[in-house]
């Protein structure tokens, strides 16, 4: 791995912990909800991309998350929890490396996406739909852990074939500050 590239992957992780603050939350609109929604990516569809989890019968078209000025993550609408968002300033699901899609858990009380992420044992497929053609990924681990533990190695760290990493919030939701105390990640490799 490139200096240059270790150097942005180790900003990139950073950035990536502060989605813990833009992770929805069951309970009305709080100010981290505010928080969330000056984080959302207002960039439309990703053309040619859709992620499909057979196992929880889900599917979403993907939207493009870039940095916000604060040089924190985007994440998808909130208006739309079932929404999910591929980070496009790193490789694009079917290409060399580790793709990272995020997705919320819920949004103003409706499930998320993510809601289920926890659930995908290994073996379980994820479908995605790409302007070249289809690729197929099986997931080889999950893992639910503190937000302050983020494995931003194992996250970012360059692979030798495409490889897909879903993350969202998970855990034990602290209902007093309206916040996941973790995060959830499934780590997916070309089928």
């Amino acid at each position: 791995m490139t200096r240059s590239r270790t150097a942005a992957l180790v900003v990139l992780a950073a950035l990536l912990t502060i989605l813990a603050t833009a992770c929805g939350s069951d309970t009305s609109p709080t100010a981290d909800a505010s928080l969330a929604a000056g984080q959302q990516s207002a960039a439309g569809p990703v053309a040619g991309y859709t992620l499909t989890i057979p196992k929880l019968n889900e599917s979403s078209q993907l939207v493009g998350l870039g940095l916000n000025p604060d040089r924190s993550i985007q994440v998808p609408p909130l208006a739309d929890p079932m929404q999910a968002g591929v980070y496009t300033k790193g490789p694009m699901p079917g290409q060399v490396g580790p793709a990272v899609v995020l997705a919320h858990v819920n949004g103003d009380g409706k499930p998320g996406f993510g809601a289920d992420f926890h659930t995908l044992t290994a073996g379980d497929k994820i479908n995605v739909t790409t302007p070249t053609g289809p690729v197929t990924f099986a997931v080889t681990r999950t893992e639910t852990i503190p937000k302050s533990e983020f494995p931003t190695a194992a996250v970012y760290s360059d692979t030798t074939g495409p490889e897909l990493r879903l993350i969202t919030c998970g855990g034990t939701l602290d209902r007093d500050a309206h916040n996941y105390l973790g995060q959830t990640i499934v780590y997916a490799t070309q089928a």
